[in-house]
Parts: C-alpha cells; sequence; structure tokens
C-alpha cells in the first residue's frame, strides 16, 4: 500500500466520523463523561458495520438505501437530542421534586445504540471504499474504527473541559442542538 493510499485511507475514517465529534462534544458540554469502553465499544461497532458494508453492501443498498439509513440516524440522534431538553427543562417542571433528571454515565447498550446510530452510513462507506480499490476492506473497517474513537474522544474532551464552561446552565439545551444539528448534517450534509 503507497503514501496516496494511505491518504485516502485517513480521509475515509476521518470524514466518516464527523459526527462522532459532534455526539462527544453534546455530552462533553452536558458533563456526561463518556467511559473509554463505551467509546471503544461505539467504534467497534462502527468497525463492523463498515465490513459488513463491504461483504454485503450491494445487498443492503437494495433493502436500505443510503438516505433511508441517514434517516434512522437522524431520528435516533435527535430522539437522544431531545431526551436531553427533556430531562432538564420538562421534567423538572411535571416532576413533584422539581430537580432534572439525572442522565447516566452510558453503558455497555447505550455504547452499541451510539455504534449503530453513528454508523450506519459506514455500511455504505465500506461498500464504496473496497468497489472503488482504494485499500483493502480491512483498513478500511480499522481506519473508520480508530478515528471514530479519536474523533467521539476529541469532541468528549473539547465539549467537557472547554465548552461546558461557556455553556454553563445552558449545557442541556446546546446539547440537544448538537445532537440535533448531528442528525440533520446525517440527511442534509
Amino acid at each position: 500500500m503507497g503514501w496516496a493510499s494511505i491518504i485516502v485511507v485517513n480521509l475515509i475514517g476521518i470524514g466518516s466520523n464527523f459526527d462522532n465529534t459532534g455526539v462527544g462534544l453534546a455530552y462533553g458540554s452536558d458533563k456526561i463523561k463518556i467511559p473509554h469502553w463505551v467509546n471503544a465499544i461505539s467504534n467497534v461497532v462502527g468497525g463492523t458495520m463498515a465490513l459488513l458494508g463491504a461483504f454485503i453492501g450491494d445487498k443492503v443498498a437494495i433493502f436500505m438505501p443510503a438516505t433511508m439509513a441517514d434517516w434512522f440516524a437522524c431520528i435516533a440522534l435527535c430522539g437522544i437530542g431531545m431526551f436531553f431538553w427533556y430531562a432538564a427543562y420538562i421534567h423538572p417542571r411535571l416532576s413533584k421534586q422539581g430537580t432534572k433528571l439525572w442522565i447516566p454515565t452510558p453503558g455497555l447498550w447505550q455504547g452499541i445504540l451510539l455504534g449503530l446510530v453513528m454508523s450506519l452510513d459506514n455500511i455504505i462507506l465500506g461498500f464504496g471504499s473496497t468497489v472503488s480499490g482504494t485499500a483493502s476492506l480491512w483498513v478500511s473497517a480499522i481506519s473508520i474504527a480508530l478515528w471514530g474513537y479519536v474523533m467521539l474522544w476529541l469532541g468528549h474532551v473539547i465539549g467537557y473541559s472547554i465548552f461546558a464552561q461557556f455553556v454553563g446552565k445552558y449545557s442541556s439545551f446546546v446539547a440537544g442542538i448538537l445532537l440535533i444539528a448531528v442528525g440533520m448534517y446525517q440527511v442534509y450534509g
């Protein structure tokens, strides 16, 4: 594999994971920690989806075109964003205690769900990268998984350490906006 292929594989990995940065920013800005093992699980799912796309992407595309996968991801991410709003603003008004609904640290199932939601388009990318012959399917899938981990971690660190200080008490509102924006980007981006 030459330098051009290495550059292309890294660009595939980076380009397919900008949504991970937005999700990391959203969770970080609301001061919700994403453990490294949850990040790893989420991105192993992403790499697996890319492999799945490489092997059976043409058959999956018959039943679920790329636009449908994008809409599923959009709906799920917007739903998570609206849950952030519900937990912070609606639940306190409806509950007798008047306290914000606590959102726990993501665990195994949330990591798998985030991985599925953020990687539905990886099926199409995996298929596209193997058809174009830019690199082997294993290298593309590993690149997508590794860059997914880095991008989610980077977004989370920026959101948790820097962004949360700027938004303060509006952190849940901004987190919801970010998740909805990432969801909309899936469809319109």
